[in-house]
């Protein structure tokens, strides 16, 4: 496989959100960015073009073996070839046409090779998505970001209860051996899950329900979060970032009664 000056990056969706542009502060970012713009010279560091709007770009290098991702560089690029680095977003904004002929133009490659390299990517894409979380390693000190403290990712891995089910074909009477379901002397009925949807990947919780005025969510038995809701569909999201706990559930209040989970269990970072 031939070794492209200009490549196209997809990082695997444990590694959304990760990078330093989002999880360090303002400060420290603009610490990195501001070297590499003034490394760079208004100048493209990987196809040359002249101009003062460059986007400044960070490149991982994913270890599936350790479950790390590594810091490879920080290079300010114009937004050509940082629309080649995101393939997957310039195709889903229109753009993957434009992208694609940037690609062999930079790499004087032919539409054989670019989709011979893309067809690659995308398989290391999906193999490196069987791991839901990498450990960030950088020498920040290398690209400008002496004495920045990286702060790692502490995200629990969420047993599901509610795997594997079909929401759409759920009776009532199921629903009852799902859910702790209190009914008050009205029409309305307690709040019914329309489904519930664990993202492992990011530790997210969605659900989405009728007849809700709120929800209160319990870790361990104590309640530590609630969101309120007017009328009509309630979606709602629960992130367990940074939770230390082993137990967590929710409980559905509606002027029709309460609809209580199972409980989520919570299981530490490095069993996974």
């Amino acid at each position: 496989m031939e070794e492209f000056k200009l490549t196209i990056n997809m990082l695997p969706k444990g590694a959304w959100g990760s990078d330093f542009s989002k999880t360090l502060s303002k400060k420290d970012w603009e610490k990195l960015r501001d070297y590499a713009l003034k490394r760079a010279k208004g100048k493209c560091e990987i196809c040359g073009f002249v101009t003062d709007a460059l986007d400044v770009h960070e490149e991982w290098v994913f270890d599936t073996k350790n479950k790390t991702q590594t810091l490879k560089y920080i290079k300010a690029i114009c937004s050509r070839c940082h629309g080649v680095k995101h393939f997957k977003n310039s195709v889903r904004l229109g753009f993957g046409e434009d992208a694609e002929k940037h690609f062999m133009k930079v790499n004087n490659a032919s539409e054989m090779q670019f989709a011979s390299h893309l067809n690659k990517t995308l398989l290391e894409y999906e193999e490196r998505n069987k791991t839901h979380r990498w450990k960030i390693v950088a020498d920040l000190e290398t690209f400008g970001g002496k004495g920045i403290e990286i702060k790692q990712n502490n995200i629990p891995l969420i047993k599901n209860p509610y795997e594997n089910i079909n929401w759409d074909s759920l009776s009532y009477e199921d629903t009852k051996h799902l859910f702790n379901i209190t009914r008050n002397d009205n029409l309305i009925g307690a709040p019914k899950i329309v489904s519930i949807e664990v993202n492992n990947y990011q530790g997210e919780i969605k659900i989405k329900s009728l007849f809700a005025d709120r929800i209160e969510w319990f870790l361990d038995k104590i309640k530590i979060k609630t969101t309120y809701h007017t009328a009509g569909l309630f979606k709602t999201e629960f992130k367990v970032k940074n939770l230390i706990g082993k137990k967590l559930n929710f409980k559905l209040i509606g002027i029709g009664g309460k609809t209580i989970s199972k409980p989520f269990e919570l299981l530490p970072q490095e069993v996974l």
